[in-house]
């Protein structure tokens, strides 16, 4: 059985594709109901909850698994390297699947930080400057940073999420007001992100470069057309001692080249 870490859109596809391709069994993990629900397919049996690595490892052996593709999402960075170990501990090949960065364009109002932590620092520290409102583009599992950030306290903020009543009510213990919480599910056009960046008068959007399919090219045009801020979360860097590949053709031409990966 093949395993498929798919923590994204394109994750599931290539977890269909693979499937429908070689006829192979797939075993697809992921987080959320929700995400099972988007991951259901002929030939996929679907696994849903976060694993460490020693639950990772029991999954190899119930499943009988001899290939594990991470195909998580880019800014997971934890889940990388724990099923990178767990691969390889347990002899088996592994392979990163990751969709590639958008080019980030040369605009005077573009900042790139480390991470959520510094990108509420300067978000905060940007809006004050202006209007103090911000516009979050980057998702409800790192919201926590973003709600308790001294230098967002005064500011008006807006966060986009998935509409599921678990991100919900996380957003809710946050205590974050509904009126600032814009539940939809992406990814969104440039018009889209445009309307709601100058609706909500944002003067900084705070964003990660989760390439073309997470939608990162059409929120950097957005804002950049509009005037305003943005501040990129830069992805984390995980050294990968295995094969990565960025597309299903990618994959394809690794399954051809390594017999199926064995």
């Amino acid at each position: 059985m093949i395993w498929v870490i798919a923590g994204t859109l394109d994750g599931r596809t290539l977890a269909v594709d693979i499937q429908e391709k070689t006829g192979e069994d797939i075993l697809v993990t992921v987080v959320s109901q929700y995400g099972a629900q988007l991951a259901a397919h002929d030939g996929i049996t679907v696994h849903t909850g976060r694993l460490d690595k020693e639950a990772m490892k029991a999954l190899v052996i119930e499943y009988n698994i001899r290939v594990l593709i991470d195909a998580s999402h880019p800014y997971a960075a934890i889940v990388t390297q724990t099923a990178q170990e767990a691969a390889k501990e347990m002899g088996i090949p592994f392979v990163r699947f990751e969709r590639k960065e958008v080019p980030l364009p040369a605009y005077d109002k573009l900042h790139i930080v480390t991470d959520e932590v510094e990108a509420a620092a300067l978000a905060g520290q940007l809006a004050k400057s202006e209007n103090s409102r911000v516009y979050l583009t980057t998702g409800s599992k790192t919201m926590h940073i973003f709600a308790h950030a001294e230098a967002l306290a005064d500011c008006d903020v807006w966060t986009r999420i998935l509409p599921t009543a678990e991100v919900l009510t996380m957003m809710e213990d946050l205590k974050v007001s509904p009126k600032h919480i814009i539940a939809v599910q992406g990814p969104f056009s440039y018009d889209m992100n445009r309307i709601m960046f100058k609706d909500t008068e944002a003067s900084v959007v705070v964003m990660k470069n989760s390439g073309l399919v997470g939608g990162a090219d059409t929120k950097l045009q957005a804002a950049m057309d509009l005037g305003i801020h943005i501040v990129v979360i830069d992805r984390p860097r995980v050294l990968i001692d295995s094969p990565v590949v960025s597309s299903n053709d990618e994959f394809f031409k690794l399954w051809e080249d390594t017999h199926g990966l064995r």
